[in-house]
């Protein structure tokens, strides 16, 4: 699986080609490693390390706000508003682990002269990779949990009372993050930590369950693309479409609104570009997961660590970017982003 799941997946390529059996895939790590040693290769390989720090580095303010702002007293009171929190807690930490785990483990690639110690990328790899992947798992099925709030709000709004509770929001929360963390946790035994040797080219890890070709297929492929690409597509899609279809044909009726009612329809609208933005950004994993089936090789050659570099970059991007429509269709978090106290706590947190 390609995407969020292949963070650092170049490094973990080079370290794992280099462990041969049979001898004869110390040339393919040879192979690799001269890919970076062309300058347009290099060249680029760096400008997309620096899109990816840039583009981590806005996530981690915006979702710090957004996280802010959506655990204050004054915004608790409404679900969305939970989840909302949820997702933009589970987008800070994929901007965060994203450092370490795909800027970190590049660094030795692009830039030879920088050595880190092999027990560090091993590390990154071992225990940061899986946690990362629990929060790329944990902000999609939020997103999906927000679009069912915004349905029910907007084309069944006499039931959203019953259903759409705070303590609904927080129960949910509590089972995404449990099936979350339940389903990826098994990525803790993908690789295992070892003593650097000649054996491993002097990198401190190797490949475990990734080694195994049943398991490959069973959750890496089938299972991963099932619970984080397809149904959640398929909910995000349909459930949109109606909330889309409702919103316009109030449109068009032309019929007055109460105020609730119009706010829970901005509210919606808000959501459908953040799924817009989802669907942009994860179809290109799809995409690549679907080509990697085909030709398996594919993340050996040069195109295919471009591919893969711009993938990680509309992952992290999808994390950073939702609180541009918070702030356009909100004008209660542009109040509160910018108030004193708000300003404060963010800059506390940085210091």
């Amino acid at each position: 699986m390609v995407g969020l799941s292949e963070f650092g997946a170049e490094v973990i390529m080079l370290a794992n080609k280099s462990i041969a059996s049979n001898g004869t895939d110390q040339n393919d790590f040879i192979l690799v490693r001269n890919i970076y040693q062309e300058p347009w290769v290099h060249a680029t390989k760096v400008i997309l390390s620096v899109i990816m720090a840039l583009t981590c580095i806005i996530g981690v303010i915006t979702n710090t706000f957004s996280l802010i702002i959506y655990t204050s007293p004054s915004f608790r009171k409404r679900s969305i508003n939970i989840l909302l929190a949820g997702m933009s807690g589970s987008d800070l930490i994929v901007c965060i682990m994203a450092f370490p785990v795909f800027i970190g483990t590049e660094l030795p690639t692009l830039f030879p002269n920088i050595q880190l110690p092999p027990k560090l990328l091993a590390l990154f790899v071992v225990y940061l990779y899986p946690i990362t992947l629990m929060a790329g798992s944990l902000s999609v099925w939020c997103l999906v949990s927000i679009t069912i709030d915004r349905y029910l709000a907007v084309c069944h709004p006499f039931i959203v009372r019953i259903y759409c509770t705070v303590n609904r929001a927080l129960i949910t929360l509590g089972v995404i993050l449990t099936f979350t963390v339940a389903f990826n946790f098994v990525r803790f035994w993908e690789y295992s930590m070892v003593e650097p040797s000649k054996q491993t080219d002097f990198n401190a890890f190797v490949k475990a369950l990734r080694n195994e070709n049943l398991y490959i297929l069973l959750y890496q492929t089938i299972a991963t693309t099932i619970t984080q690409y397809l149904i959640p597509l398929f909910v995000l899609c349909l459930l949109n479409l109606e909330v889309a279809k409702t919103i316009l044909k109030a449109t068009e009726q032309r019929r007055e609104l109460v105020s609730s009612v119009k706010r829970e329809h901005k509210t919606a609208k808000m959501m459908i570009f953040v799924v817009i933005v989802f669907i942009f950004c994860y179809t290109f994993g799809i995409f690549l997961s679907l080509l990697e089936s085909l030709y398996p090789e594919i993340f050996d050659t040069r195109i295919g660590y471009m591919l893969n570099d711009i993938n990680n970059i509309l992952v992290v991007f999808n994390s950073s970017s939702n609180f541009i429509f918070y702030v356009k269709y909100s004008s209660r978090q542009v109040n509160m982003c910018f108030s004193k106290d708000s300003m404060i706590i963010c800059f506390v947190v940085f210091e």
